[in-house]
């Protein structure tokens, strides 16, 4: 055994614990959410560590080492059944993490295929730590990693984990040799989410590894083992239509499927039921007061309030492809000015929002140099949107809301997530819906 690192943790030579990390640069925290809502609608007793603080069951606990420290101890003494980490890239990319000492592992996303992401300081650190997290997976245990983004693939190489790929199209080529090595996978397929025998089996063969190696391995193996044994020759297996997952806005939000994606790969390696994906994955809204930062969604009447915190135009880019493939009538933009982005940059967004059909409205006031940058973005489309600005937040988005009309989309661009929820909550409230 390695010595204990500032979380409690130790690096594990034989069976590790049942702890689960989840990074990447976007989608960490809804996916670390998903698998917690999944693992609690299977009766577990699981905690999580996320942005938002530490929780065990249906609470949350005070401060956030302690607590993990606590967290940990239970998992050691069975207590707990699972425990998932959300781990941001700058504190392990500083502080690193041992080595096998996680079941299972997912990395969302890096730069999801845009290029100009690489250049950020931000992502070379994101990098970093995924490396590091790949390398702390058990070699019993599962890494999950995203098909689709060719800078998150290279990671099936630093881990002695078994892989597990996910794409959003079934032809993509590393999912197809997967698939037909008939290694475990999971993919999107004409509006199904959709997973593979070997997925299924996942945790079988886990705990059945984990017992050749340490006899008091996982409770319960021998009846994963029986169900491997007893379903269906099948070898894939519909999961859910994405139009039951309310997150993915009817699958308009890809980045949403994907997120869905990667918590059902986690969650069936873990050895979850299909039942208990499914009742989460029909439930399940990412709200700002537990997922600040990421991207929730609110309804009133039959306009869609969208809030995110994206910051950079390669977000911002993912983010408007989702909005328009949700055929608003018209989508009115509340956001803020992007201080911490260069004029260049800053031109960019402008470009990227100058592409929705409808209104931005911008929530604080910009210098002139700063707004000349933005406003020649916007005017570089054929048609740009109208640009209103605001005194501030609250009346943006009185104006916003109050111009929207049913079919429209209203999204808002914040850089304090939660207290944008809450002035949007108190909005809405006073519509009375």
């Amino acid at each position: 055994m390695t010595s204990l690192d500032q979380n409690g943790l130790q690096s594990q030579t034989r069976c590790p614990l049942s702890l689960v990390a989840i990074t990447g640069t976007r989608g960490k925290s809804t996916t670390a959410w998903l698998l917690y809502r999944m693992v609690r609608a299977q009766r577990w007793s699981a905690a999580l560590w996320c942005s938002s603080g530490v929780f065990v069951d249906e609470r949350q606990l005070e401060g956030e080492l302690q607590p993990w420290t606590s967290v940990v101890r239970a998992l050691r003494t069975g207590d707990l059944d699972l425990a998932i980490q959300e781990l941001e890239a700058p504190v392990v990319a500083t502080v690193g993490l041992p080595p096998a000492i996680y079941r299972a592992g997912a990395v969302t996303t890096l730069c999801g295929n845009d290029d100009s992401c690489l250049l950020a300081p931000a992502t070379r650190y994101a990098a970093r730590a995924h490396e590091i997290v790949a390398r702390a997976i058990h070699p019993h245990g599962f890494i999950v990693l995203n098909a689709d983004d060719p800078d998150v693939l290279a990671l099936a190489e630093e881990s002695h984990a078994r892989v597990i790929f996910f794409a959003l199209h079934p032809e993509n080529p590393v999912l197809r040799r997967q698939r037909d090595a008939r290694q475990p996978a999971i993919w999107y397929d004409d509006g199904v989410i959709v997973a593979n025998r070997a997925l299924y089996d996942c945790h079988a063969q886990f705990a059945w590894d984990a017992q050749k190696t340490e006899d008091d391995a996982l409770p319960n193996s021998s009846a994963f083992l029986e169900r491997a044994e007893t379903h269906s020759e099948r070898d894939e297996f519909p999961v859910i239509a994405v139009r039951e997952a309310p997150v993915t806005l009817g699958g308009a939000l890809l980045f949403q499927v994907q997120n869905v994606l990667c918590a059902t790969a986690l969650a069936l390696g873990l050895g979850v039921s299909v039942p208990a994906i499914q009742a989460t994955l029909r439930t399940f809204l990412p709200t700002h007061d537990l997922l600040p930062g990421s991207c929730n969604l609110f309804f009133l009447r039959d306009l869609i309030v969208l809030l995110d915190s994206a910051r950079d135009p390669w977000t911002l880019r993912t983010l408007l492809r989702g909005v328009r493939q949700t055929n608003p009538r018209k989508v009115f933009v509340v956001t803020h000015g992007f201080p911490w982005l260069s004029r260049e940059d800053l031109r960019e967004i402008g470009r990227i929002l100058g592409r929705v059909t409808g209104m931005i409205l911008l929530s604080e006031p910009m210098g002139d140099e700063r707004f000349g940058a933005f406003r020649e973005g916007v005017v570089e489309n054929v048609l740009p949107p109208v640009i209103v600005t605001q005194p501030d937040l609250p009346q943006a988005l009185q104006a916003a809301l109050a111009l929207a009309r049913p079919g429209d989309l209203c999204l808002v661009l914040a850089s304090d997530p939660w207290r944008t929820g809450e002035t949007i909550r108190r909005i809405i409230a006073g519509y009375g819906t």
